[in-house]
């Protein structure tokens, strides 16, 4: 009879060994993809930041002087 308990506890370990492992690799593929994300929106806002840096550093004075030697009527 201790055998048959045995057996039938070992069956059930395995069992639930098979849905921890389970779900252990989902969390941790989860945990991947999150990860993933995290560092595509850093690399894209440093990406914008780099492009927009003209224009987070040029002011008013500069934006008109560049236009006007620009886009001057010329004689």
């Amino acid at each position: 009879m201790i055998r048959i308990y045995f057996a039938a506890l070992v069956c059930v370990a395995i069992f639930l060994s098979y849905f921890i492992g389970i779900h252990v690799g989902n969390v941790r593929c989860n945990t991947r993809i999150a990860e993933s994300n995290i560092e595509h929106i850093v690399r894209d806002a440093k990406i914008m930041e780099k492009t927009n840096e003209v224009v987070y550093h040029t002011g008013t004075a500069d934006v008109r002087r560049i236009l006007h030697e620009k886009y001057t009527i010329a004689e």
